[in-house]
């Protein structure tokens, strides 16, 4: 079904944002606008984005924004504008402001306490027991807090060990300071005080997760994403194995190449998850498979599409298809899950024999791409652009150099 009128308003200005546009794009031809202060390679000299900006040096504060967001909308009442978050900041904008925004979009997430649940990375380990799914050994650790109460709290957590903010909000995510990480990975308890103290040296307050490090390289991370109407049912989801994650410090946890195949038991443990959390609308799910004994460990949960959400599309499935049939629609769709095989990837394939270790699965993968390439978000063809194209190719190379100076070879932890 076309929808002239719809106008997707896309927060944030990378790789994730422009893949969210492409598929709406894709889905009914439309043009998506999008907020930003300045240029940025993935969105820009695109034909399918309308770039709405702040002004010459202006910043991305959130009064601004939103005066901007509200002054767009009001300034085309013929339009039907769908708001959508990209990163855990946009997610917590929405939910704060969401009685305004409501006023002139389309705000499609589920109850704030609800989100906020889903995005409390302390409250996995309880949604999942109750879903009966694994999680990581863990405990919370406040920040301020002093040394002894942190060894003490450490030792609870086996090691070697992980430690991250616990709620993605954005706190953390507006800090930056020498030496900042997504997560930070530790061999001892003492490596792990260090980066408390770094922290809460940079002003963080709030808490920290400790929790154990589930072995295994990039492929044993698992990539689940998908839409739930109104009515609770997941009606689109799809499943993708990371081959190749991104290693620089801020982007840790993020996949660098996605191969989409069926995982049916991840779908099944993924249905349960967002069942539990009452969540509706996008989600996306990291897991691990722990290679020790093949447990399926849930690491995070998002109430938004994931940065390399796109692999769905290249599965042959259009999440954005499911939120509009739902919630401009009203219209219940039938349960489908993504079957077609294939490769999405903005990281070039040719590290791939590098970093991929088990020679069976990347004999598969390399048939796959021989048969369908690999899909890079970033190039549509309907949206072609020689600057885009060579943004791309640069953006390529950059992962290549990135890759030698953090990650130059697989480790059994993927760190």
């Amino acid at each position: 079904m076309r929808h002239a009128d719809l106008r997707p308003v896309v927060l944030g200005s990378d790789l994730g944002t422009y893949s969210v546009a492409r598929s709406f794009h894709e889905a009914f031809g439309v043009r998506s606008t999008i907020v930003l202060n300045q240029p940025r390679g993935p969105v820009d000299h695109s034909a399918i984005l309308e770039q709405l900006y702040l002004g010459k040096g202006g910043t991305l504060d959130t009064d601004l924004v939103l005066d901007r967001l509200i002054e767009h909308a009001a300034a085309h009442p013929e339009r039907r504008h769908v708001l959508m978050p990209t990163m855990d900041q946009d997610v917590d904008l929405m939910l704060t402001h969401r009685e305004r925004l409501e006023e002139h979009y389309l705000v499609g997430l589920a109850p704030a306490e609800l989100v906020r649940a889903a995005s409390d990375k302390a409250n996995l380990e309880r949604v999942a027991a109750s879903a009966a799914v694994a999680t990581p050994r863990g405990v919370e650790v406040p920040i301020p807090g002093d040394d002894d109460e942190w060894r003490r709290a450490l030792a609870e957590v086996p090691l070697p060990a992980i430690l991250k903010p616990a709620d993605g909000g954005t706190t953390y995510a507006n800090l930056f300071f020498e030496g900042r990480k997504k997560a930070y990975p530790v061999a001892d308890h003492e490596e792990s005080l260090e980066v408390l103290q770094l922290v809460r040296s940079a002003g963080f307050t709030g808490t920290f997760l400790a929790q154990e490090l589930i072995p295994g390289d990039d492929t044993t991370t698992w990539v689940v994403n998908g839409y739930v109407d109104q009515a609770g049912r997941m009606t689109m989801a799809a499943t993708g194995q990371v081959l190749l994650g991104l290693h620089q410090p801020g982007f840790i946890g993020n996949a660098g190449i996605i191969y989409v195949r069926e995982h049916p038991e991840l779908l099944e443990d993924a249905r349960r998850v967002v069942g539990e959390l009452g969540l509706t609308g996008l989600f996306s799910i990291d897991v691990k498979i722990d290679p020790r004994d093949g447990r399926r460990v849930l690491l995070d949960v998002n109430p938004r599409a994931g940065r390399g959400g796109y692999f769905v599309d290249v599965g042959g499935l259009n999440l954005m298809a499911a939120l509009v049939a739902d919630r401009v629609e009203g219209r219940a769709l039938p349960e489908r899950v993504a079957e077609r095989r294939g490769v999405m990837g903005f990281v070039p394939s040719v590290v791939l024999p590098r970093y991929v270790r088990d020679r069976a699965l990347l004999r598969e993968v390399l048939g796959v791409i021989a048969r369908r390439g690999v899909v890079n978000p970033l190039l549509y063809r309907k949206d072609r652009n020689l600057r885009r194209a060579l943004y791309a190719r640069q953006a390529g190379i950059n992962q290549l150099r990135a890759l030698a100076a953090h990650y130059p070879r697989p480790t059994d932890t993927g760190f």
